[in-house]
């Protein structure tokens, strides 16, 4: 088989959501609700709306991720004051704990992927990824694209 570079981004990419989902496994969580939770904690309160957009997911996708996240009283959703009808998203306390825990696992992850890497190898292999994203069209954690 033929090394490409989609091939190598693929197969890194879905061995990586596997140790994000190893590392989430304990909170019962997976690795698009660890996501979900840090984007809110980020934001504070967000609607519905902005939250897929930001998250690049179809609004119904969000709905779908929403809903175990409310039933393990991570978030709380609400009718937008502002509009009467758009709903907004924001953690609970016991959300916001999680995000930690999240953001912990996620830690743990990239400590593991850094590694093996001098500092200017890691610096690389970032710039290189941030290309991968823009050249697919991808947005920074800020919106921008980058």
């Amino acid at each position: 088989m033929k090394k490409t570079l989609l091939h190598i981004v693929m197969h890194n990419g879905r061995l990586l959501q596997r140790a994000v989902d190893e590392e989430l496994s304990p909170l019962g969580l997976h690795h698009g609700q660890g996501r979900m939770l840090q984007a809110i904690s980020r934001v504070g309160e967000i609607t519905q709306a902005d939250l897929a957009r930001r998250m690049d997911v179809r609004p119904a996708t969000i709905t779908n991720m929403l809903k175990p996240l409310e039933e393990k009283k991570l978030i709380r959703r609400a009718v937008d004051p502002a509009t009467n009808r758009a709903r907004v998203v924001s953690l609970t306390v016991k959300g916001a704990r999680v995000s930690l825990e999240v953001q912990a696992a996620w830690d743990r992850v990239e400590n593991r992927l850094a590694n093996d890497f001098t500092k200017t190898e890691l610096t690389e292999v970032f710039q290189g990824l941030e290309k991968v994203r823009s050249a697919l069209g991808g947005k920074g954690p800020d919106g921008e694209m980058q």
